[in-house]
């Protein structure tokens, strides 16, 4: 009996050794919460939040005297240096008729700093800032009035030829645009022909940004601003004395 009841005894303490040894397994239950993140961008609409700069520079000089600069919003032309072909004498006209374009005299006279006078090459300054994953566009330009006096006198048959084209700006150039036409091409009220500089397909966000198409570039021999615009007149049109003056109308649109 005695023993009987020591091997019982026994038999109880090694249960419990083997209790002790078991891991507890039992795990609190997950908990999360969530957290938020903000930020705002917006969009000025005053004309001075868009007043053009040089080119492609950086904190470059401030151009005050370009002509009806317009804030677009998220997406248009802010604006364009009217081509000057410059006063020629009438009677070389009947051997002349090619003219190129001035560069651009940028703040007239002006000494003040971060607006002095300075030469730049003709542009389009323009800009795409919708809120959306691509940015197809087109950028095209169509002669809407061919070169006349304000009695109506025409320059017939006139042409302009626009070449040594490419595109700046101050952001990343990830987003550059595509499809830019960098030959140019020539255009004329007669046809009303149009020409699309830039075609961008837009995709992960490229041409994104504020941009400029410039055509050539001041003190650059091998696309001079100054050979980088050129009016044509047949040699079969008369050219009287007088002010001429065209229109050329730029677009830019979300169909490419």
């Amino acid at each position: 009996m005695k023993l009987t009841h020591k091997l019982c005894g026994a038999a109880i303490v090694a249960a419990a050794g083997v209790a002790l040894a078991v891991p507890n397994t039992t795990k609190a239950a997950d908990d999360s919460k969530t957290g938020t993140g903000h930020i705002e961008f917006t969009l000025g609409t005053d004309t001075s939040d868009v007043i053009p700069t040089e080119p492609g520079v950086t904190d470059g000089t401030t151009i005050t005297n370009l002509p009806s600069v317009t804030n677009p919003g998220e997406f248009g032309i802010i604006a364009v240096t009217p081509l000057e072909f410059d006063s020629h004498n009438v009677l070389t006209a009947t051997n002349k008729r090619d003219y190129d374009a001035l560069a651009f005299t940028a703040n007239p006279g002006s000494t003040t700093a971060g607006t002095e006078e300075f030469e730049v090459q003709n542009f389009v300054k323009y800009q795409d800032l919708r809120t959306q994953e691509n940015h197809a566009y087109a950028l095209s330009a169509t002669m809407t009035q061919n070169f006349q006096t304000a009695s109506g006198v025409e320059l017939k048959g006139a042409n302009i030829t626009y070449k040594n084209v490419y595109t700046t700006q101050t952001g990343s150039a990830l987003l550059d645009p595509d499809g830019v036409n960098n030959t140019g091409g020539t255009i004329d009220s007669a046809s009303n022909n149009s020409i699309t500089f830039i075609r961008n397909t837009g995709v992960n966000g490229i041409g994104y940004g504020q941009f400029e198409l410039n055509f050539g570039k001041v003190g650059d021999a091998s696309q001079e601003a100054a050979e980088s615009v050129t009016l044509n007149i047949p040699d079969g049109s008369p050219i009287g004395s007088g002010d001429y003056n065209a229109v050329i109308t730029w677009t830019l649109s979300e169909t490419i």
